[in-house]
């Protein structure tokens, strides 16, 4: 990818995408990087999924994922990548616990909300818009936080086609989200002092089991919360970085 030397200013576009399986609109943040118009090839794209009780602008907002992401661009550090970070929490707007600071609520309703499959069609219809709306290359990449982490591994099941890599943080998986593709490379982060490392180190050996290629990253010390989720972010952004 051959692209103009230009330095980074975050610019965050806010729209919706219409999601058929729900009949309804949902909105996303994307990020366009400068490089966009400079390229000479078309760019990848990142899709960030938050957790059960995100909302689009959580990557950035708690993440800072833009910020960091238009930073590593501008050092060379990460090569330019059109981001998108969806709406997909499924409390409505008003109801949402967490924003609403009952943390206890959002715990306890997680297994009447969480079903094993949702929202892979709505994402789906995202990735449509987005193919549509830009010049994007023909592989994409989804990463997704906790909960997130599963619906990203689903997406990328549901479209092998688009999906090439996955990240995996701090994943909570309900039943076998097993790679159908095994062109696909999952990276698994996971810190040392979460509460769900062994949900992800079961995935991590079911993976090894089926000799399907990964990567199983430990960030010791840390914990279920944004600042690993932001180490995670970083390690995942530096990696593409090589691989692409």
């Amino acid at each position: 990818m051959h692209c103009a030397s230009i330095s980074e200013s975050p610019d965050i576009i806010h729209t919706t995408w219409y999601s058929h399986d729900e009949n309804r609109f949902r909105r996303v943040d994307i990020y366009v990087p400068e490089a966009y118009n400079k390229c000479t090839e078309p760019l990848p794209v990142l899709y960030l999924i938050h957790g059960i009780n995100g909302y689009e602008g959580a990557w950035q907002e708690r993440g800072n994922a833009v910020d960091s992401f238009a930073t590593m661009i501008a050092e060379g550090r990460c090569k330019p990548m059109i981001l998108v970070m969806p709406d997909c929490n499924l409390w409505p707007i008003n109801e949402r616990p967490l924003t609403r600071g009952n943390r206890l609520r959002c715990i306890f309703g997680y297994a009447s909300l969480s079903y094993e499959h949702q929202l892979e069609y709505a994402l789906s219809d995202l990735i449509t818009m987005i193919d549509t709306l830009y010049d994007v290359a023909p592989y994409s990449v989804v990463a997704g936080l906790s909960d997130g982490a599963r619906m990203a591994a689903n997406l990328a099941n549901t479209r092998p086609e688009r999906i090439r890599e996955v990240g995996l943080f701090s994943p909570v998986l309900h039943n076998d989200q097993t790679p159908i593709d095994t062109t696909q490379l999952y990276s698994i982060y996971v810190g040392s002092a979460d509460i769900f490392a062994p949900n992800g180190r079961r995935f991590h050996r079911h993976l090894q089991k089926k000799n399907y290629p990964h990567q199983w990253i430990v960030l010791h010390g840390a914990n279920h919360d944004w600042p690993v989720w932001r180490q995670c972010l970083s390690h995942f952004l530096a990696h593409l970085s090589l691989t692409y």
